[in-house]
């Protein structure tokens, strides 16, 4: 449970307490509030508090509980047992937080001596006993520290979400039920712990039975496999926005070829710029605008992936698709490569501000010299990659249809991908867990896009994906497999499998089943 901050004011009917949960959803049904006279508890998942005041309080129909809209906080109106009553010390934290024997601080209620012995190891049986009878009497009441506004050591090394500023969201939204999060600790994970955790999470999602079924269904299913998998009907659809883009496109003329789609918000759009988005001015460094645009591509093609699977209705699991494609939600991994300079852990606890500049000058290294593959295809490789680990369909047409979606949506301009982004953000934030991504990434992300957002790059983006896609084959998604187990060590035994290997395996085996049945 985790102490949220507070503060306290008074008139002369009650005490106005207002607690911070900036980092959880609101739901009245959720919340909790107990007065038993001196003492408050209040608890909303995965948050708890106790105060305990010198003076009495009273539970009946003037307590109230209601959110602050704004300003991510509950105010809890508490009655007081006496009206007019004076309530001392309430900025004492330390104090109202104190447990029962700690914040009395009467002779008799004082604990008598030390609660912390040390056994001896020649006695024990006797200092057991001694101890086992302190135990019955024992305050069991958790102590409280009240959560505080930064932690140095953490905002050093384990920052995540837009331009890498967000602490303490995802670990709270995993007690809540995120089925998105990949990371086993994402708190407490540098940013090249994510890159080697989302790959490795990729290889182990990977089922290659499944794929195989997936692809043997495809190519060699009856129609009336076809009909139940949906496989023929799914890559037939085309999603609204595509459609949008490919109506103007066909009117165009080769002079006017480089012109954007123009479009007009909706009202609905118009509002949810304007009431659900920051307000705020953005400086960023050069690379990490770059790193910025490659997220929104991983979103894009996400988007498209789930919009074309469902068919253009999106389900309850329409969110939880999105998000588990995108390595930046995920992963929380804005980099997505894993240079050679940082194979090795760092040691220093600035080690995630040097690995982001280690990062992002690769991005930029001359192309003359050694350098991992573009940042644009490793986007697109973990976009596929990942659409055939984790969604209902996983098959190679339909993740690269997706991203073909994608490269039409850039194509159309700033302002149709605008249009997408606000889509998706809407679908995070009507839900109860994952909206914490628009909290720590998507917020962010579309504001800054809306008002910093450069056509010419989104352009440049365009023809740099239409390259990558030209170019991209089967053998370039690859996933390490368990092939085999050392019988002496009991080690695993890994192989790299392409998507061109198993679709050739796939083929023999159901070649084989089909002779064996003639």
């Amino acid at each position: 449970m985790i102490t949220p901050r507070f503060e306290i004011e008074q008139d002369d009917e009650f005490l106005n307490i207002k607690i911070n949960i900036n980092n959880v959803r609101f739901t009245s049904s959720g919340v909790e509030v107990n007065i038993n006279e001196n003492v408050l508890i209040f608890h909303l998942s995965p948050y708890y508090l106790r105060l305990r005041f010198d003076q009495s309080l009273v539970d009946d129909e003037r307590a109230t509980a209601n959110f602050i809209p704004g300003e991510s906080k509950i105010l809890i109106k508490a009655p007081k047992a006496n009206k007019g009553e004076f309530f001392a010390d309430l900025d004492l934290h330390t104090k109202l937080l104190a447990r029962v024997n700690i914040a009395d601080t009467s002779e008799n209620k004082k604990p008598q001596g030390s609660l912390i012995q040390e056994i001896n190891t020649g006695n024990n049986k006797e200092k057991i006993e001694d101890i086992a009878k302190l135990g019955e009497n024992f305050d069991w009441e958790i102590e409280q520290v009240e959560e505080t506004e930064h932690d140095e050591l953490l905002s050093q090394s384990f920052k995540y979400g837009f331009n890498n500023n967000y602490l303490g969201l995802i670990g709270v939204s995993v007690s809540n039920g995120n089925d998105i999060n990949d990371l086993n600790d994402p708190e407490h994970t540098t940013a090249i712990e994510r890159i080697k955790q989302r790959i490795q999470r990729e290889n182990n999602g990977f089922d290659d039975e499944y794929f195989a079924s997936e692809y043997i269904t495809f190519k060699h299913g009856s129609e009336e496999d076809l009909e139940i998998n949906r496989i023929k009907n799914i890559l037939a659809f085309t999603p609204k926005f595509v459609q949008h883009y490919q109506t103007w496109a066909s009117q165009q003329t080769p002079e006017n070829q480089n012109n954007t789609v123009p479009l007009e918000f909706t009202e609905t759009e118009q509002n949810q710029m304007a009431d659900n988005l920051p307000r705020k001015e953005y400086l960023l460094d050069p690379e990490i605008i770059k790193l910025n645009y490659i997220t929104i591509l991983n979103i894009l093609f996400s988007f498209n992936f789930e919009s074309i699977e469902n068919e253009g209705d999106h389900t309850s699991e329409s969110v939880w698709t999105i998000g588990k494609l995108t390595p930046q939600i995920a992963g929380l991994d804005q980099l997505l490569m894993l240079p050679e300079s940082a194979k090795e852990e760092p040691k220093d606890s600035h080690g995630n501000e040097i690995l982001m500049k280690e990062v992002t000058s690769t991005i930029s290294a001359d192309s003359s010299k050694k350098q991992p593959e573009s940042i644009i295809k490793t986007a697109v490789v973990t976009g596929i990659k990942r659409s055939l680990c984790f969604p209902l369909h996983r098959n190679f047409a339909l993740s690269k249809r997706a991203w073909e979606s994608t490269f039409q949506i850039l194509k159309g301009g700033k302002r149709l991908v605008i249009r997408n982004l606000l889509a998706v953000h809407e679908l995070f934030r009507f839900h109860d867990v994952y909206y914490v991504y628009n909290k720590c990434l998507l917020d962010d992300l579309l504001a800054w896009f809306i008002s910093q957002g450069n056509e010419t790059v989104v352009r440049s983006l365009a023809l740099e994906l239409e390259q990558q896609l030209i170019n991209l084959t089967k053998d370039d998604i690859q996933f390490e497999c368990l092939a085999d187990v050392d019988m002496e060590t009991g080690e695993p035994l890994m192989e790299t499998v392409t998507v061109s290997e198993l679709e050739v395996l796939s083929d023999q085996m159901y070649n084989e089943s089909i002779a064996q049945q003639a």
